[in-house]
């Protein structure tokens, strides 16, 4: 039996930023295969299906690494934005001494 990769809930936690649960989804498939994979349940006429299934899963890490270098540049644009922000006050604050 091949597991079912949760495609739709793994695209929705990326769609709606919780990356850190799209990340478990992920894991827990993976380990669902190990599982399967050590227990023998490969079966020898589904190698297509298998490799499908595996396909699909690299396209979501894809997606999901993407999704968190996307979170980075825009928490470090934040932070620019932050210290060029904190630098103006400190700027303007010492106009009027």
């Amino acid at each position: 039996m091949i597991p079912q990769l949760p495609a739709a809930a793994i695209r929705n936690a990326i769609a709606e930023d919780r990356l850190d649960e799209a990340g478990e989804l992920i894991g827990g498939h993976a380990r669902e295969v190990q599982q399967a994979i050590a227990a023998g349940r490969i079966e020898a006429g589904r190698r297509e299906a298998w490799q499908e299934l595996l396909d699909q899963q690299r396209l979501l890490l894809t997606e999901l690494q993407q999704a968190r270098g996307e979170a980075s540049d825009a928490l470090q644009r934040l932070r620019g934005q932050r210290r060029g922000s904190n630098a103006y006050r400190q700027a303007a604050g010492g106009a009027h001494r």
